[in-house]
This record gives C-alpha cells, structure tokens and sequence, in this order.
C-alpha cells in the first residue's frame, strides 16, 4: 500500500477530511499500522463534527423523506418557525435533489432506508464508546439518552406509524405522557404532554473538543497533519497526488471525507454524487446546569436543546442552499422564543452562534464505497447523523480498505444504488 516516504506529506493514506467520521476512519487505519496523513482546510472538527445536538442517536430509523413529505414541506414552508427553509438564490443547487428527495419518501423506500439507518446506528454504540476509552475522553459522553417532546397530541398520534418502525427492529424506546416526562426533565414546558425517551442513546459534552482530541491523539501516534484546501485529486503512477494550497500529499489510497465539500472532489473521476449543503444553526446560552439534563427535541419545531460543556446549545434549521452562500443568521435567532417555550427558565441571551453545512443525500444514507477502478474510498453523505454514525463509519471503511469482513452489508450505501435510481426513472 505505501508510496516511497520522502517527507511527512507521504503516507499510505491520505485523508481528506478531519470531521468525526475522516478522523475515525484514521483511527481505524492507524490502529493497524496503516500511515495517515489528515488533510483538512479548517482544522479537526471545524464544520458539521462542531455544530450539532451532540445525540449519538442510536435508536434512529427515520429518514429525513417519508410519506407526504412534499405537503407537510409546503406547510413548513408557510411558517417562519419551521425548520426546513429553502435559500432561492441557490435554487439551481437543490432543485433536482429536491425532486429526488420526496421521491425516495415513498414507503417501500422509507422501509429499505429504516434497515439500512438501523443497522448503523444500532451499531454506533459500541465504537463510541471504544474510541472514547482509547483516547482518555469518556467525560466529553454523557449516558443521558435523547429524549422527543410533543406540544401536539395529535402530530403524536400521527407519529404512531413511526414508533411501529422502531418496534419493528428491535429499538428501545419509552412512551411517556407528561408527569413521566417531569420526571426526566423537570424543567420542561408545561406544553409538553407526550414523549418518546431513546435511553441507550448517548450524548456528546462537546463534539468539537473529543474530534481536537482525535486528532492530537493521531498525531501522537504518527499521523501527519497537512492543513490545507484540496484542489485536486489527481492519478500519480500507481498512487495519488493531493493537491492543496500548501503543496501535494502523495499517497497510495485516498479517502474522501470532505462532507459537503466531497462531490466537487469527485467529480473528475466520473462520480455524479447527488448530494446538497443543507445548512444548519445553532445558539450556545450560558451554562446553566439545572434547566435540561440531556438533548431534548421538540419534535414539530425539531428544535433541540442540548446540555454542553460550554453552556447550553440551541440547534435547529434545515436550510437547502450552496457552498458560497452566507448564512442567514436571523434564521435560528428568531426561534430564541420557542427555545423558552421549551424550558421556560432558560435564561440569558445567546453568547454564540454558528452555522455549517450538512452533506446530504437525498436518501438520508451515506455513501461508503470506492470510485470504481480508483483505490479512492469515499465516507461522506451522512447528513444529519454524522455525529452517530461517525466512528462506525471509520470502522467499516478501515475494513473494506484492507480486505477485511466488514460485519455489516455495505450495498445499502454504495454509489450504485443511484445509477440504479435513475435507471428505474
């Protein structure tokens, strides 16, 4: 596998990306004497891997499209509190993959995806926890579990079909009616008369600080790091040639972890990846430790409320937009009303704020697989789970990287299934 080592910008992998799943699969790969180099614009953990609720969301199975995905996306559409907003400037970005999107919501669809998001997810748990003992960060987790909220009792009882999705696949789950739900969070709305409590589920104290650690941890232990832009991928001989703002990288394989940067860095091997930046928000409140104990969704604002070591993060919005666009902070600022709607004794005003972009697909499953004829691997498409499905992605890609069983049927994510999708339309 190895290229001849001249400097530290030659190993026998180059990673493209140092996001939770870029830096797992290094973790992976290191631990078996396989030489990394780190390859990221922004440093470890700087996008999607910083920005988020922080939920390791092992029971998850939903995907983002369902049925009657495009009338409940016009009524959100109507509401300047819902969180799916559409960026019209970058219209000819996301249109097309809109169209897929409500496509792949059909429900046979919905079922295929359920298995292939579970059988991730369920398996998240233990690589978590693993790589977190490996790298002296098991404070950074939280056993809290995640915990869904209904203001509506009716959303509730149309969310009937979606709980049948997790029964039917073994999750473990809790229904609760109000005091149940005081029980857990006694600091939450008195709106809030139903809930579904995902108990194995863990929690992230601070994302961005375990993926610093990742990263100083491969370090460490041998890898380089090049903090760069990527240009281009480029064939060199039996190898590849990274070529970044600050000089090529030469390695025998390459993995593609850029999040939403991945597609553009693909497309000059023939790779069509339908894939959108969906922007997302979050609002970091002071600390203060006794208004909620574990990431809370309101599941028809899908507004989250997190406890972070930094204070407590508000994330909400899904804006489909393009890489060059700015953020539209106004668009998470103004749900601060609902945040105290919430847990009423939230106080103080937002100290921070951030905005990142999520790499999407349109079937809510990511894309582990390898440009066809290239030692290219590609780990990127993992939406609004990347966080969860971070450290089992990096194990399954180390596996398939060098030969080994992966333990988990890897079709479900392959790039054919869209060559497929547009064969059948």
């Amino acid at each position: 596998m190895s290229p001849p080592r001249a400097h530290p910008r030659t190993a026998d992998v180059a990673v493209i990306g140092c996001g939770i799943v870029g830096l797992s699969t290094a973790w992976q790969l290191q631990r078996q004497g396989v030489s990394c180099v780190l390859i990221d614009a922004a440093g470890p953990g700087a996008q999607a891997s910083f920005g988020n609720a922080g939920s390791i969301s092992v029971g998850n199975v939903l995907p983002q499209s369902t049925p009657g995905i495009a009338w409940k996306a016009l009524c959100m559409l109507a509401s300047p509190l819902a969180p799916l907003k559409l960026d019209w400037a970058a219209c000819p970005s996301w249109a097309g993959w809109l169209l897929r999107f409500v496509r792949d919501g059909n429900a046979r669809r919905v079922r295929e995806v359920a298995d292939a998001l579970h059988a991730l997810n369920a398996a998240a748990r233990a690589p978590w926890l693993e790589l977190a003992e490996a790298i002296g960060a098991q404070a950074l987790i939280g056993h809290s579990g995640y915990l869904h909220v209904y203001s509506d009792p009716g959303t509730y009882a149309g969310a009937r079909w979606a709980r049948a999705l997790m029964r039917e696949r073994g999750v473990v789950f809790d229904e609760l009616d109000g005091p149940q739900l005081r029980q857990l969070e006694p600091k939450l709305g008195g709106r809030f008369v139903h809930g579904v409590f995902q108990r194995e589920a863990l929690a992230l104290r601070d994302p961005g600080e375990l993926c610093r650690r990742l990263f100083q941890h491969l370090l460490s232990q041998g890898a380089h790091a090049h903090i760069a832009q990527v240009g281009a991928i480029k064939r060199d001989g039996g190898h590849y040639r990274v070529e970044t703002t600050r000089g090529a990288v030469h390695a025998a394989d390459v993995v593609v972890a850029a999040g939403a940067w991945s597609a553009a860095l693909l497309r000059p091997f023939g790779v069509r990846l339908p894939m959108i930046p969906a922007r997302g928000y979050h609002l970091m409140y002071p600390q203060q430790p006794d208004v909620v104990y574990r990431p809370t969704l309101w599941a028809e604002r899908y507004l989250v409320i997190s406890p972070m070591q930094a204070g407590l993060r508000m994330t909400s919005i899904k804006e489909l937009t393009a890489l060059d666009r700015p953020p539209r902070y106004g668009l998470i600022e103004r749900l601060d009303a609902q945040a105290r709607q919430l847990f009423p004794t939230l106080a103080g005003r937002a100290q921070g704020r951030w905005a990142g972009h999520r790499p999407c697909t349109p079937d809510s499953l990511p894309v582990l697989d390898r440009v066809p004829d290239e030692r290219i691997w590609i780990a990127t498409g993992h939406g609004h789970l990347g966080l969860t499905q971070g450290p089992i992605s990096g194990q399954l890609m180390a596996r398939a990287m060098l030969g080994q069983p992966t333990g988990i049927d890897l079709a479900p994510y392959a790039l054919s299934r869209f060559a497929q999708e547009r064969a059948a339309a």
